[in-house]
């Protein structure tokens, strides 16, 4: 096999991934076919390049390298350097890895700008806010841009999604990869119900009415007392004596978890709902079939049986409270905030996001009769007592517990229960810790 044969036929393993085994020293010559160490890989402006069939990428510049991603035909990738014999090294969806250049080619638009956003940001399928949401990225989230627009929109490329963004959001990438600097606070709550104006006046129109315990998203300060945010894809303006910056506010990267630790420093992602609720089959003080009758499968699985081992101890439960949406919670907190204002609501009531209630992972319950339900009058019951002793049995922990306000946020619960699995209740039952404790965070 000459020389030029041998490459082409690598290369076209680069496109079909076929694995093949070396039968002999000498079998097809590959012996003459060696890599030592990566070659020098030629620094160049970024440029946008199509594949022209599915492809794989490696991690070097030969088809003996593992496959790190593979892509489909048509698939824009940012060249970013080219290697030895003919491959390139590109980046594609925060991953760098190499192509065969015999199976890509130069984009129309090949000059390309990396952009930063500076604030949670949609991407929507046309130039104005008209169109329709394609992705929400969040701070701090690079973007490839090709083109453009009118009105000082940005035409960008993002995971494979091709979109655009208002310029008015994003800056130009000076090639660190240092993220863009975060907030001084994480997170801003509105204090009351509030009306988002389209100027930094009483004098401008109303846009939207956000109600108390709405996280905001605060881009910047304006004249006045005034804040300029954003809020669903609109901006506008918002009274800065309404609002309060949380510091140390967080948004946590596991929802999904069984132990996912919620609280007033780390918040649900915004509008989040579990993927896998259903109805539980405990009784509850009411008849109608609510969303507050629904837990994730796994724990409704679990406080089915806690209800029945403590029936058989004598001990009769009912249900009072499990899933809350975030639009329930965050009604719930708003009238708190209306009859008691929004200090004294924060020290009982979760901000919309920080409700375990959320997770579908924390339920309510009461005595069998119904009394007590969520007061501190349930606390020295029988039934409390049951539950404190034996709740972890069942995966569950009693969430607030006596003397730990401090370190939870919260004053004692003795009704609220949390699913976190057999091993993990029963470790903190043991050292008499809260969750926070367990994971040593706040």
């Amino acid at each position: 096999m000459t020389e030029v044969n041998k490459q082409r036929f690598y290369k076209k393993l680069a496109v079909t991934g076929l694995a093949f085994t070396l039968v002999g020293a000498g079998t097809l010559g590959l012996h003459s076919l060696h890599f030592k160490g990566e070659p020098t890989v030629a620094s160049a402006a970024a440029e946008t390049y199509t594949t022209t069939a599915n492809l794989n990428i490696r991690s070097g510049p030969s088809t003996s390298n593992a496959i790190i991603a593979t892509v489909k035909q048509g698939t824009q990738l940012t060249v970013v350097g080219q290697a030895a014999s003919g491959w390139l090294k590109v980046s594609y969806q925060g991953k760098t890895g190499y192509v065969s250049s015999e199976y890509v080619k130069k984009s129309a638009s090949s000059t390309t700008k990396t952009y930063v956003t500076t604030a949670n940001l949609n991407i929507r399928s046309g130039p104005s806010t008209s169109n329709a949401i394609v992705v929400t990225v969040k701070q701090g989230t690079q973007l490839t841009s090709t083109a453009q627009a009118a009105n000082g929109w940005l035409k960008v490329s993002y995971q494979g999604k091709t979109g655009y963004v208002s310029t008015q959001y994003v800056k130009e990438s000076t090639g660190s990869s240092e993220p863009a600097p975060a907030p001084a606070a994480s997170v801003y709550v509105a204090t009351a119900n509030l009306n988002v104006r389209t100027t930094a006046s009483t004098s401008g129109a109303v846009i939207a009415t956000l109600k108390a315990g709405t996280q905001l998203d605060v881009t910047a300060k304006a004249a006045n007392g005034w804040l300029k945010i954003t809020y669903q894809g609109k901006v506008g303006y918002v009274s800065g004596q309404y609002v309060r910056a949380l510091d140390g506010m967080k948004v946590v990267s596991n929802p999904e978890s069984i132990q996912v630790v919620v609280n007033k420093q780390n918040k649900l992602p915004e509008n989040y709902v579990p993927k896998d609720l259903v109805y539980t089959t405990i009784p509850f003080t009411f008849k109608e079939q609510t969303e507050k009758k629904k837990m994730r499968s796994e724990a409704a699985a679990a406080i089915a049986q806690l209800f029945a081992g403590a029936k058989k101890q004598g001990v009769t439960l009912l249900g009072v409270s499990a899933y809350r949406s975030h639009a329930t919670q965050s009604a719930l907190f708003s009238s708190y905030v209306q009859r008691d204002g929004y200090d004294k609501a924060a020290t009982y009531s979760a901000l919309p996001g920080t409700s375990e209630h959320e997770t579908g992972l924390g339920i309510d319950v009461t005595k069998g009769d119904g009394t007590c339900a969520a007061q501190d009058c349930f606390g020295g019951t029988k039934e409390a007592t049951w539950l404190d002793a034996h709740a972890a049995e069942y995966g569950f922990i009693i969430r607030y517990p006596k003397g730990k306000d401090a370190v939870t946020g919260y004053k004692y619960e003795p009704w609220h229960l949390r699913y976190v699995g057999k091993p993990v209740a029963q470790a903190i039952k043991s050292k008499g810790i809260t969750l926070e404790e367990y994971y040593g965070i706040k």
